[in-house]
């Protein structure tokens, strides 16, 4: 009796489970090739060709979104993960503004920046020692999140003031496993309250509660993963804090609503019974 409750609760592992194993290690491991491979051939040749540095970031963030699409495609025919979007258009054509997404899975930032040509990103200061991804962070002229705070909001000052898109995850990692939403940082509203440029929230939706904070990646899903990438409407900083309040308040003000933001439209996800 024993027994057969622990195989109803643990089924056995078929065919389609394991050839997903394998593709994911597959498709990490291409990653982590792919992202040394550029760094040791394009990017040096775009530092010859490109003596411009703007015109050369820029150039190096398309390469990194156009390989993020060749990515996400390789996830898709391996049937390990995939992406839906809703609303992407918002997110295509805007232009200094701030992207604010929650953090679900390891491989949020490849989905989003699969859908655009080019955007800036502040990213975990781990990436910029990374042996595989250090020279693709680098040549994009990425933004440290553990970068002095005054250095980090001139930074996205002049990319914002120059017409370019700032990603930014609130959680700064990634959400626990079982969680809605991890801890929110502050420095989107420190941002958002120096620059005053929109925020445009997109939700990230994950069928399974795989690749979050302390999950390894060979724990694999019975099913596909299946993302759905949902941009909303910007928000005006006007409308979302009171101008007259302090900048301490202010910022708490806009990490509250934030939060609220995307706890509220994450209800119905997996991980909704565990929060």
């Amino acid at each position: 009796m024993t027994r057969a409750k622990q195989t109803q609760s643990n089924p056995p592992k078929g065919l389609k489970w394991y050839w997903r194993l394998f593709a994911t290690g597959f498709a990490f491991t291409s990653f982590g090739l792919g992202g040394l491979f550029m760094a040791v051939t394009i990017f040096p040749v775009m530092i010859v060709i490109l003596r411009d540095r703007q015109k050369r970031r820029h150039s190096a963030q398309f390469v990194i979104c156009r390989g993020f699409r060749l990515f996400t495609w390789l996830l898709d025919i391996t049937g390990v993960a995939a992406a839906q979007t809703e609303n992407i258009t918002t997110l295509r054509q805007a232009k200094g503004a701030i992207i604010i997404a929650n953090h679900p899975t390891l491989l949020d930032v490849v989905m989003i920046l699969a859908q655009l040509d080019r955007c800036q990103c502040v990213v975990k200061h781990e990436l910029f020692h990374n042996p595989f991804l250090a020279g693709v962070v680098r040549a994009a002229g990425f933004i440290r999140n553990d970068d002095n705070p005054e250095n980090l909001l001139i930074q996205a000052r002049d990319h914002l003031n120059s017409g370019a898109c700032i990603l930014i995850f609130p959680e700064g990692t990634r959400t626990p496993s079982r969680k809605k939403l991890g801890r929110l940082q502050r420095g989107v509203a420190n941002i958002a309250i120096e620059t005053e440029v929109d925020l445009i929230p997109v939700v990230v939706h994950c069928n399974h509660d795989t690749l979050k904070k302390g999950v390894p990646w060979y724990r694999i899903p019975p099913s596909k993963i299946l993302y759905r990438i949902v941009v909303d409407q910007p928000l005006s900083l006007g409308d979302i804090c009171e101008p007259d309040l302090s900048r301490a308040k202010r910022a708490r003000a806009i990490t509250r609503l934030i939060k609220d933001y995307f706890v509220d439209r994450l209800t119905h996800d997996f991980a909704r019974n565990r929060t």
